[in-house]
């Protein structure tokens, strides 16, 4: 995964989009710590079906959900 610093996103940041669109992942650093991620769009995606299959999974009720899925 590259790795820039927030300065050179803000300078660079259409390059970085379309590396990212192209399918590279990459870490925004502020003093050396992650403080956000360009991911491509298909990625969110999947993220974005985990997470409603988690909310899914939350309502339904403990009685309902087959055993050891806890």
């Amino acid at each position: 995964m590259r790795r820039v610093q927030a300065a050179g996103a803000r300078k660079n940041f259409s390059s970085l989009v379309s590396k990212s669109a192209a399918g590279e992942r990459i870490k925004v650093t502020r003093y050396n710590k992650t403080v956000a991620v360009l991911i491509p769009k298909r990625d969110l995606e999947k993220l974005q079906d985990c997470e409603e299959s988690t909310e899914d999974e939350a309502q339904v009720p403990s009685s309902k959900r087959a055993r050891g899925s806890r």
